[in-house]
């Protein structure tokens, strides 16, 4: 007999003599719902009911959402999809835990739940758990649950690792007053506070700019020479204006580097003299073969 599929929850099977199968979901009054002899249809099938179901219940707080959300979503073929999502969920389940379960309309934006997860000293990163909650949200969308657009905004953070990887490497190259800048902006365990002191005079900002352009040309020297050339285009593309706003952003704990990135080496010239002396070699094998013959 052929393997079960993964079927979701609810959803039961029944065979006939010549083996094939027959879907069907129990209704919690004990009627029968008839899913057909299709797999995929059968899914389908299954997720609009329990969009039904939820659509009537209207959850109106951010874990009902999360709980109607999950009772619609299909079960998931791959251990490890299945095991980032879970972890996803219990993420905003902490989350809207510790708000009190909000009402839907009184939800904040995505920067509350950055500072508590920075706080919260999770390992993983926080844009998938922002992407699922956008998911619930258009869920919520579609079955009329909220009139409002999502109050959290996309995030990329990979984007801001990108930039604080680059100012890690130029910081290397640069003088005072950048260096302390960025030596500040790459150790603060937490996004300096915006406000009044948030601002840079622009007599500072041009001599940051100034001290960049100069630390970028070093820089990007030296990555050629050791070989690191996936770090040249965010060091060529850095901007003070980057780095300032990365330096007020809830995100700057979680895009700092893990260590500091080391490319004061002489990686591709080794590398060159290394396969010179293997050619070398080679020939010189080659001849005293030739000479053998």
């Amino acid at each position: 007999m052929p393997r079960l599929p993964n079927r979701p929850a609810g959803m039961r099977v029944r065979r006939d003599r010549s083996g094939t199968a027959t879907y069907y979901l129990m209704r919690r009054d004990g009627t029968k719902l008839a899913l057909g002899k299709n797999f995929q249809l059968a899914c389908s099938l299954w997720v609009q009911e329990q969009r039904a179901l939820v659509k009537l219940a209207h959850p109106a707080t951010a874990l009902e959402l999360l709980r109607g959300f999950e009772q619609c979503s299909l079960p998931f073929t791959k251990v490890r999809a299945a095991a980032l999502r879970s972890n996803e969920i219990e993420v905003l389940t902490a989350y809207f835990s510790k708000q009190n379960d909000p009402a839907l309309e009184a939800i904040q934006g995505e920067e509350d739940f950055l500072t508590w997860y920075s706080d919260d000293s999770r390992s993983s990163a926080p844009d998938t758990a922002i992407r699922l909650f956008r998911m619930m949200w258009q869920f919520a969308l579609q079955l009329e649950l909220v009139n409002i657009s999502c109050p959290w905004s996309t995030l990329d953070l990979r984007k801001r690792q990108l930039k604080a990887e680059a100012a890690d490497v130029v910081r290397q190259f640069s003088s005072s007053p950048l260096k302390e800048f960025l030596e500040e902006l790459l150790t603060a365990k937490t996004a300096i506070a915006s406000g009044p002191s948030a601002h840079v005079e622009p007599g500072y900002a041009e001599c940051l700019r100034v001290e960049l352009a100069h630390a970028v040309t070093r820089a990007t020297l030296m990555l050629r020479k050791s070989g690191r050339t996936d770090l040249l285009a965010p060091v060529f593309q850095l901007e003070i204006d980057d780095l300032i706003a990365l330096r007020h952003s809830p995100v700057l704990a979680l895009c700092r580097p893990p260590g500091k990135i080391f490319v004061n080496h002489q990686r591709v010239e080794v590398l060159a003299s290394l396969k010179a002396a293997n050619k070398a070699s080679d020939r010189a094998a080659e001849l005293i073969a030739l000479r053998e013959v």
